[in-house]
């Protein structure tokens, strides 16, 4: 068990060396100096923890966590993924998540990101940010959030159904919840009609969204397109949609230092009419930010709130047997600052709901009071007065 351990000990320090290979470029003098006295102590950790800690030690948990820790540090998207798992981690990455269950981090455990519409997560009403303490009767405290994807995309590719402890976010009290392995598509976009204002709510950004909504806008009509939960989808496609309502110009840009910077131009060619109001909130996030972005770079309103500011684009770099899911680069708002960090400011800040007095009850006590969605009723506003301000001659305007 000592050779283990050592042999251990020492992988462990030659991962983080191979690693801090990868980050080393670009940077001189102090920070390097700080990086590699960061990793020096880290090593120690490492070194204190297997010879002092009070029980024995799991090596291969000890070892994940730290591939976790470092990586999710950078960006809660990251992953050290194996050798043997890095088919298995393209598939994952390249179709929706498993249950419709986006994975993300709260608290050191895993946590529900976004429940896709139409999923087994959904029909289970899993609510953003509800910690996930156990996955198949699995603590997932420590455990990479790349793993736990790929567990839960590998129990339902077997049509297993998967059983999760949920800390209620309401009343923080567990439960559990089944995710059963049926057969489901995400429902890509819901569009309704509200005082003459079509409303199209986004709900994935999938391969063929674009398609679809060229043909369902209609062309001068007000309309609203509400990503408050648009997290999960394909950046291409962001861009595509974006350029159903933009005509010519940047879309948008992203840049890296080894990517260099990409710029996205529309092409000719849109749906007509005023550009459509973009609902926003702190679960717009990725491609809903992309997305958002692009329209309000080109005269669309944002109502809302705050944005969540993540948007990376992710690739897979290799060196000799590591293999890295990281940020290779940053899409940038309008301002050609970076969306992560920062997120996307609404123009016009609205609480999501508001409450409004209703009728008296049967017994003609107090009032009833009614939930109402402040942020998309607004947005109806704008777009109607959009419509108005289109409508109006320049001449007869001033």
């Amino acid at each position: 068990m000592a050779r283990f351990r050592t042999w251990f000990l020492v992988l462990s320090v030659v991962c983080l060396l191979l690693f801090a290979g990868l980050l080393r470029a670009g940077l001189s003098g102090e920070d390097r100096e700080d990086l590699f006295r960061s990793l020096g102590i880290l090593t120690e950790v490492v070194h204190l923890v297997e010879n002092e800690y009070v029980d024995e030690l799991n090596d291969q948990a000890l070892s994940m966590a730290l591939d976790a820790g470092l990586l999710e540090s950078i960006d809660p998207w990251a992953a050290v993924v194996p050798e043997t798992d890095v088919d298995s981690y393209r598939r994952l990455v390249a179709e929706p998540p498993a249950f419709g269950l986006f994975i993300g981090g709260r608290l050191g455990l895993a946590a529900v990101r976004y429940a896709i519409p139409g999923s087994p997560a959904a029909s289970a009403d899993l609510q953003s940010w509800e910690v996930i303490e156990k996955v198949g009767g699995v603590y997932t405290r420590g455990r990479p959030l790349w793993q736990i994807r790929l567990d839960l995309a590998q129990r339902e590719a077997a049509g297993q159904s998967v059983e999760l402890t949920v800390v209620d976010r309401h009343v923080d009290e567990r439960r559990d919840v089944v995710l059963d392995a049926v057969e489901w598509s995400p429902d890509p976009m819901v569009v309704t009609k509200q005082d003459g204002v079509q409303v199209i709510k986004l709900n994935v950004l999938e391969v063929g969204v674009a398609t679809e909504l060229k043909k369902v806008v209609e062309a001068g009509q007000p309309v609203v397109i509400d990503l408050r939960r648009t997290v999960w989808g394909f950046e291409s496609e962001a861009v595509a949609v974006a350029d159903v309502f933009i005509d010519d110009g940047v879309i948008g840009s992203r840049s890296g230092r080894q990517a260099g910077e990409e710029l996205f131009e529309a092409t000719e060619g849109r749906v007509q009419g005023a550009p459509p109001v973009v609902l926003i909130g702190p679960d717009t996030e990725g491609v809903g930010e992309i997305l958002a972005s692009a329209l309000g770079r080109h005269g669309s309103p944002l109502v809302g709130w705050d944005s969540a500011g993540h948007a990376p684009h992710m690739r897979f770099v290799h060196s000799g047997g590591l293999h890295l899911w990281i940020p290779v680069a940053q899409w940038l708002g309008d301002d050609g600052e970076p969306i992560t960090g920062a997120g996307l400011e609404p123009s016009e800040k609205v609480e999501f709901f508001g409450v409004v007095d209703g009728d008296e009850d049967e017994d003609g006590d107090e009032d009833k009071v009614e939930e109402v969605d402040a942020v998309l009723a607004r947005g109806i506003e704008l777009a109607l007065e959009g419509v108005e301000a289109e409508e109006v001659p320049l001449a007869d305007a001033a």
